[in-house]
């Protein structure tokens, strides 16, 4: 009699009580992960090897090593050749942490694919069979959600089922159940931890159990609009399940704690997510004008907006940020560099360089009479086994307006050479220059060094230009610039939400360098530090007034061994800095870390999504994927105007044939991050040591 009383008034009420249980505990859900990540075990050290000179009279039992040495602490001869003499120097930390060599994923890439080919095939041929049962499930939850009241359900997933949203759900979970099988989770000879195989079932089922609560939800109430909708949330948990599956799959470093030393800067988050939600909004309203505009309803499809809705969300966002960056600079007046000069020291990290280094150093040095300061180049020659010693001497001995010297340390990588020349630097400023990167005679470095004036920027990127102009991996990568750098950075600047500066050519302040111990013994060593500077508190910025040309990879090997290297690198410097996230300043790297994320989450699916329409018209034939031809040219369109406009300013006119081919190189792209995640299995914890 009591519970028939309580469920009358509860009905009376009109209330969903089921509905409020259930969201009471996925909310507690949500919070105890956002609890998990926060109090994740976090350390101070940064896993940077300092190197320092050490003064006086030879050390005790310093001599030349027999190996590489191994520990920090390892005092190690070094030669150091100037133009006017050579001598030997002890430096402390040389070569005593070496970066581990990549082998290729081949097994993981065929295990991922032929699992994600062999059960998006078996879910889409027995698609009423498996999902019949579904449909009664959305039910059933549907009546304990709105209960005391019925499910006031007006169709199933399979009623439809000719209509391409029914087929969203079963791509994610044929992508969850294929990382989980490449990555490990369910064997791998090296095991992972018990805990997270545990999690990836437990992220399984509960995708399967928010999948059912959202149509239990949407399918109260008709009309596409509604499906539509549904869609988009559903793209959203989709990718947001399937990056949780992928990251149990990888190890990656301790967390690392950092202070901030700025004030906190509210104004960024509400610039950020202000104009994220216009971005949103607008992107919304773009697609169902074009939808509309075509007069059928048939663009609208989930993979339009799977693919297309992020891509028109971002440009949007790009669009509203970009003139406000440029509104901060003209805010913050920069002084002219013939009144704000400080010192310079050029560090070039070398290893086998021979081909480029007297080349590189001469034009720094054509760039170093531009420049009204005093400026040294200093060569960290890192164990090269070809005359990259020889040359790059012989270049410092023809250096005619700036200083120089090459120190030759033992090999160990790239973070090695960096910070061997770090600890032998002098100028208050720092420019990291690879040694096939070569300096624009006409720009040169100046414009960046201003930017130091103000006190807030901490890092500067300049303008980066592929050196090579024929062959197919150097158009590309030119249309990669004029996205990346000149249309989105700035951007993504100006918000706070940058994740990296590129190494290749960027400025520091040397303090900051030598307190924050330079730079990091993995891949992707410039994307960490740039993280590590912004958690300070800094702002960072690009100058386009400064340009440098890069060499990049002649062919498909060459590229994939550079990506697969810069993907580790991104994955391990977010990993290590995600804290910025969830701790007190989410403005100081936070942000580029949820923007990261955000993207991840929508590319991490978008090489398969192609792979599960091809299936799609292959096993079913469904009409509506035609529409894919629109979907392509849209998301062209999207792209091509800004593409062209920004390779029209890097006087590139050679490569705007090549626009159409940038979502392919997208898709190539992609396929080296996916062998990134399978090279990041318990083998590499080594890295983090």
């Amino acid at each position: 009699m009591l519970l028939d009383t309580f469920e009358a008034l509860l009905r009376s009420l009109g209330v969903p009580f089921g509905g409020v249980l259930i969201g009471f505990a996925l909310g507690g859900a949500l919070f105890a992960m956002a609890e998990w990540l926060r109090r994740r075990p976090a350390r101070s050290v940064v896993g940077t090897v300092r190197i320092q000179r050490v003064t006086g009279p030879a050390p005790p039992g310093a001599g030349p090593p027999v190996a590489p040495p191994t520990d920090p602490r390892t005092i190690v001869p070094v030669k150091v050749s100037t133009a006017k003499r050579s001598l030997t120097i002890f430096l402390r930390g040389a070569g005593a942490s070496p970066n581990a060599p990549l082998p290729r994923a081949r097994g993981f890439m065929a295990v991922l694919a032929a699992s994600f080919v062999a059960l998006s095939t078996i879910e889409l041929v027995a698609f009423s069979a498996l999902f019949l049962p579904y449909d009664h499930l959305v039910a059933d939850v549907g009546g304990v959600m709105f209960w005391p009241a019925a499910w006031p359900g007006v169709y199933a997933v399979t009623s439809a089922s000719e209509l391409v949203p029914d087929y969203i759900f079963p791509m994610y979970l044929a992508a969850m159940a294929s990382f989980a099988i490449a990555g490990g989770l369910v064997y791998r000879r090296v095991p992972l931890a018990t805990h997270r195989r545990v999690l990836a079932l437990g992220l399984i089922l509960l995708y399967v159990g928010v999948e059912v609560i959202l149509d239990a939800v949407f399918f109260t109430v008709p009309g596409q609009s509604v499906r539509n909708l549904a869609i988009v949330v559903r793209t959203m948990t989709g990718g947001i399940f399937l990056s949780g599956i992928v990251f149990l799959t990888l190890c990656l470093p301790t967390p690392q704690r950092v202070k901030p030393t700025f004030p906190r800067d509210s104004r960024a988050l509400v610039q950020f997510f202000g104009t994220g939600l216009i971005a949103i909004a607008t992107a919304g309203v773009a697609i169902v004008v074009v939808d509309r505009s075509l007069g059928d309803s048939s663009i609208l499809l989930p993979f339009t907006l799977l693919l297309l809705l992020p891509l028109v969300t971002l440009e949007a966002f790009i669009g509203i940020n970009r003139p406000l960056y440029f509104r901060q600079l003209r805010r913050r007046p920069l002084p002219p560099v013939s009144k704000f000069h400080p010192s310079v020291s050029i560090l070039m990290p070398a290893y086998n360089e021979e081909r480029w280094i007297g080349e590189a150093i001469r034009l720094a040095d054509v760039a170093a009479s531009k420049y009204p300061g005093t400026v040294e180049i200093i060569v960290g020659n890192d164990g090269s086994t070809d005359r990259t010693s020889e040359l790059a001497h012989q270049a410092i001995v023809a250096l005619q307006h700036s200083r120089g010297m090459v120190l030759d340390l033992p090999h160990a990588g790239k973070s090695n050479g960096l910070n061997g020349a770090l600890a032998m630097a002098s100028g208050d400023i720092v420019i990291r220059l690879d040694a096939d990167t070569f300096l624009s005679e006409r720009l040169g470095f100046s414009a960046i060094i201003p930017h130091f004036a103000d006190p807030e920027v901490g890092g500067v990127q300049g303008s980066i230009h592929p050196r090579q102009r024929k062959g197919w991996t150097r158009k590309l990568r030119a249309l990669e610039i004029a996205w990346g750098h000149y249309f989105q950075r700035p951007a993504i600047m100006g918000a706070r939400s940058g994740e990296v500066i590129d190494g290749l050519f960027s400025a520091f302040r040397r303090k900051d360098l030598v307190t924050l111990g330079g730079w990091v013994p993995w891949n992707g060593e410039d994307t960490e530090l740039s993280m590590r500077i912004q958690r300070l508190g800094y702002r960072v910025r690009i100058e386009f007034g400064a340009r440098a040309y890069e060499d990049v990879p002649e062919d498909y090997q060459a590229l994939r061994r550079q990506r697969v290297r810069w993907a580790r690198g991104i994955l391990m410097a977010n990993g290590q800095h995600y804290p910025s996230l969830v701790g007190g300043t989410p403005e100081f790297a936070g942000l580029g870390v949820l923007l990261w994320f955000l993207t991840f989450a929508r590319s991490g699916v978008r090489s398969l999504v192609y792979v599960f329409l091809g299936l799609l018209l292959l096993l079913l034939g469904v009409h509506a994927l035609i529409d894919v031809a629109y979907l392509l040219l849209i998301a062209l369109a999207v792209r091509a105007v800004p593409l062209a406009y920004f390779l029209g300013k890097m006087k590139r006119w050679d490569v705007l044939v090549w626009i159409p081919f940038f979502p392919i190189a997208s898709v190539i792209k992609q396929s080296f991050r996916f062998e990134a995640f399978g090279l990041m299995g318990p083998e590499a914890n080594h890295e983090y040591a």
